[in-house]
């Protein structure tokens, strides 16, 4: 499929593997009900066009708790598949 994207006269083909490697990571995959990014790090990815967040953090541990939390329940649910 990448070599659709190539141009005929230049092989350009790398310039697309970035995009497509975000595409891959932030896709859900069947197996698992997640994207790779999902069970990485415990969230979606930030995109330029979302809106805040709606988690308040006062302090750093906030933040690490929630973390915690999210990726134990992501990566529970799915072994769980």
């Amino acid at each position: 499929q990448l070599a659709k994207l190539q141009d005929r006269e230049n092989n350009n083909w790398d310039e697309y593997l970035p995009s497509i490697v975000f595409a891959y990571n932030t896709g859900v995959h069947a197996a698992t009900q997640y994207s790779p990014f999902q069970l990485q790090f415990g969230r979606d990815p930030y995109m330029p066009t979302d809106t805040t967040l709606n988690y308040v953090f006062y302090k750093p541990s906030d933040y690490y708790n929630q973390l915690k939390k999210s990726l134990q329940l992501i990566q529970q649910h799915a072994r769980d598949q």
